[in-house]
């Protein structure tokens, strides 16, 4: 947990939750990977404070102190990281995981691992595809466009790229652009 912080994959305060039973059991992410204020809400929406006050070392420590003290549900074996959410990001902990590991340790992370993030991002592509872009931007590129494009811009810049400003500012790519 601590890694997907540093790495700005989950930041520290973040909500986590997790289903079991239709109890719904959330925490919050503290400093170094901890889970601290942890509740638990029943079927019928009443919510239980009984862990709140304690934190916890790590995510699986956490669920099974969650299934075990809040719950009551003895020799319960959870895979937390395959079932626990991020609520900001909408994606489970083993997701975020995987793609730390692809980030961060690059040949060394595993087959899965690099397929998982190969999946999320061929989703993420799709739904990209999906989505139209808003009426008002498409407006605005075009507008910027045509103003860009007529001869006074045009000659302003061919000015300007003559500045020291503009050496300074813009990246010097030893060619003509397109």
């Amino acid at each position: 947990m601590e890694g997907l912080i540093q790495k700005h994959l989950i930041n520290v305060c973040d909500t986590i939750e997790f289903v079991f039973k239709k109890f719904t059991i959330r925490g919050r992410v503290g400093y170094g990977g901890h889970i601290y204020g942890t509740s638990i809400t029943d079927p019928e929406g009443n919510i239980s404070v009984v862990l709140q006050d304690q934190n916890f070392p790590s995510l699986t420590s956490w669920s099974e102190a969650c299934l075990r003290e809040g719950l009551s549900e003895e020799n319960m074996r959870y895979a937390s990281w395959k079932r626990v959410i991020h609520i900001p990001s909408r994606r489970t902990l083993q997701s975020l995981r995987s793609e730390y590991n692809v980030s961060t340790k690059a040949a060394q992370a595993s087959r899965q691992d690099l397929f998982s993030e190969i999946n999320r991002l061929n989703r993420l592509v799709r739904e990209i595809q999906r989505t139209p872009l808003p009426p008002e931007p498409v407006a605005m590129v075009r507008a910027t466009d045509t103003l860009l494009c007529q001869s006074e811009a045009i000659e302003f810049f061919k000015k300007w790229n003559g500045t020291y400003v503009a050496s300074t500012c813009l990246p010097q790519t030893g060619g003509d652009s397109d």
